[in-house]
């Protein structure tokens, strides 16, 4: 049974189509990229999969039950998904254990306080981040943080992670070791991830499969190794092209080593 399945999705703002036609699968255990330029729809496919916006025709599934176009995500399914935002979304005035808690304090109020902090603890541990239990968000790096929002995601031991551009504003070094941890969460976890991203080193090393997006359709659905080796030209080109900002990726990765 897949994880995912959207079909013949149709999506837009008002008047203005962006997403013409999406159909696609995400199996157990598997990696799936959302690739495109910008603004080619990659964030209004997310949102409308996550339901955060409403499609204006097509059908979801996930594990293998149907949601139509305009019907909530009941929170039996929600609870096997995740998700982590591109910004962490952390609240600011609370430590990073009570960020954890959140939507475990959300749909089970009257769990108790010793259990719930040995739920969040576990969380923490399998995002390597134990020792920020009672810290603040501004106490963390940018790396931190991200773990943190994280472990937040995975409050539910998720069976369906989404992540929006979990890279951006990390430096080469905090970026490889998120991809890391997202790995090693799909082998610990059981997990299926859906990432957003436009990050080359990232797609590279983590993907299993991957859609472009163009014009409002998928210009290409395929493994890595597919997408390494196309000959469409826009496919080619977006493999292709070389790390962004090469010069201060060196200058970060320099400053790693020596500290």
């Amino acid at each position: 049974m897949s994880a995912l399945d959207v079909k013949h999705l149709r999506a837009g703002y008002g008047q203005k189509i962006i997403l013409e036609d999406i159909s696609f699968t995400v199996q157990p255990r598997e990696i799936r990229m959302i690739l495109g330029a910008s603004g080619c729809g990659k964030s209004t496919l997310l949102n409308n999969i996550l339901k955060l916006e409403h499609a204006i025709s097509g059908t979801l599934s996930f594990f293998g039950e149907e949601i139509q176009t305009k019907e909530p995500i009941p929170d039996r399914l929600r609870r096997r998904m995740g998700v982590l935002f591109q910004g962490g979304a952390l609240l600011t005035n609370l430590t990073v254990a009570e960020n954890v808690a959140l939507p475990l304090r959300r749909s089970y109020p009257k769990l108790a306080q010793t259990t719930l902090n040995e739920i969040v603890a576990d969380r923490l541990e399998k995002v390597h981040l134990l020792n920020a239990f009672y810290k603040f968000p501004s106490e963390l790096s940018g790396g931190m943080r991200k773990r943190a929002a994280l472990a937040r995601a995975i409050a539910f031991e998720p069976e369906l992670l989404f992540c929006d551009e979990p890279s951006a504003g990390l430096d080469p070094v905090t970026s490889r070791s998120l991809d890391e941890l997202l790995l090693e969460l799909r082998d610990t976890l059981g997990v299926s991830v859906i990432i957003v991203s436009h990050e080359l080193e990232s797609i590279k090393t983590i993907t299993d499969k991957f859609i472009y997006l163009q014009n409002g359709n998928i210009l290409m659905d395929g493994t890595l190794d597919e997408g390494l080796h196309s000959d469409i030209p826009v496919i080619h080109k977006f493999f292709a092209r070389e790390h962004d900002n090469p010069v201060v990726n060196k200058r970060f990765i320099h400053f790693e080593f020596e500290n």
